[in-house]
């Protein structure tokens, strides 16, 4: 490409319900880290794995939609989507 800036998403819809579907499978992979749920303690431990789940998430979307919007002056789903990919990846070896 001669000019990488102008390279975009193609199907920005596609896109978020790609994240959608990636977030939504991360419940299985990082709760499911536990291996059981036969005591109260056991579930209760899958159910904050899930709340840092979400919260990791959710804010690495926000602070790189916001850190985009500050830089760019423009909004950038697509960098929101990342910024959820990267927060759900950086959480993942702390569960």
């Amino acid at each position: 490409f001669s000019n990488p800036e102008e390279f975009g998403c193609h199907n920005l819809p596609l896109v978020v319900l790609g994240t959608f579907a990636l977030w939504f499978g991360w419940y299985g992979f990082n709760p499911g880290s536990t291996l059981t749920m036969k005591s109260g303690s056991d579930g209760a431990l899958a159910a904050q794995v899930a709340m840092n789940t979400t919260l990791a998430a959710a804010t690495g979307g926000i602070t790189v939609f916001l850190l985009r919007y500050v830089i760019t002056h423009k909004y950038d789903v697509g960098a929101l989507c990342n910024g959820i990919l990267a927060g759900l990846v950086s959480i993942t070896a702390g569960c």
